[in-house]
């Protein structure tokens, strides 16, 4: 097997969830002892070159676990049979509480975001009297994946955000914004939610400012970089014909809308997204962060 083939963001989502599925008991015995096989040799070369990162509880767990079972057998001489895999799923019974913790952990920050999110929005809903909201997710393309690490994605957020800070080009006129993190499925992968929120009496066209913002993102990761622009057609379509649009031109005086734009925004703070948390991540990295409403050069405040 070559490790430098591999995605550390896809093999620690399956190690997460591996570790999930076996303490609910929701997998066949056989399954485990397959996906122990799989799994455990790629996980321990990354997981040995960690380089102080933090991992989730259930990957922790997992690390934990197998260390204590095969001790100083090197990675690619385990094999996991029937013994094995059986002590290893009474091992990891033992941090079921841990996990659990980590996910209420988990859902009262999420909670604790939305409330701040949804109270920051409705100050610049209140302020304006149209503003331009714009949603993009902004991730990394399939065929290059399995060369960004989570040190990568920090990398690569922190100067696009230094580019938001900066309110030029694609982010001039820029009146509120928000961003959340997040470790997706299996072919969910890094990603980043964005919301640009713009003075709708300066920029009308959505569609375009998305498009900008993910050129920029492309430019940023040096091409390894992709996005979706929710403002295509068939998008937009979608979310009228079901009465939620909440992107776009937003007015102040249209309950529904300003009701559809909270909605959307509120997205990037989901409590019951804990499958979706990053997997690893650096000291002091934060996951989620919006504007400040009270500035010195927003006018009439």
């Amino acid at each position: 097997m070559e490790n430098t083939n591999l995605n550390q963001s896809n093999l620690l989502t399956k190690v997460h969830q591996l570790v999930v599925d076996i303490i609910s008991n929701e997998l066949i015995f056989d399954l485990i002892i397959y996906e122990l096989n799989d799994l455990y040799h790629p996980f321990m070369y990354y997981y040995e070159s960690d380089n102080g990162l933090i991992y989730s509880m259930p990957i922790e767990a997992f690390f934990r676990s197998t260390q204590y079972i095969v001790g100083d057998q090197y990675p690619e001489d385990v094999i996991w049979d029937y013994d094995k895999t059986q002590r290893l799923i009474k091992t990891l019974s033992y941090y079921k509480k841990d996990i659990k913790r980590e996910r209420s952990v988990f859902s009262y920050q999420e909670s604790k975001n939305k409330r701040t999110l949804e109270k920051y929005v409705r100050h610049l809903i209140h302020h304006y009297k149209r503003l331009l909201f714009v949603r993009i997710d902004l991730k990394y393309a399939k065929e290059t994946s399995h060369l960004v690490s989570i040190e990568d994605f920090y990398h690569h957020m922190s100067k696009f955000r230094d580019l938001i800070g900066n309110e030029e080009t694609c982010f001039e006129d820029l009146q509120g914004y928000a961003w959340a993190l997040e470790h997706g499925g299996i072919e969910g992968g890094l990603h980043c939610y964005l919301l640009l929120i713009y003075d709708g009496n300066d920029r009308q066209n959505g569609w375009y400012i998305a498009k900008e913002v993910g050129e920029k993102w492309k430019q940023v990761t040096q091409g390894s970089g992709t996005y979706y622009n929710y403002h295509n057609k068939k998008t937009k379509q979608g979310y009228e014909r079901n009465g939620k649009l909440g992107i776009g031109m937003i007015h102040q005086d249209n309950e529904q809308e300003v009701n559809n734009a909270l909605r959307t925004s509120c997205y990037l703070t989901q409590p019951s997204k804990y499958d979706q948390k990053l997997k690893v991540w650096l000291p002091n990295m934060n996951t989620f962060a919006h504007g400040q409403y009270r500035t010195s050069d927003r006018r009439g405040l």
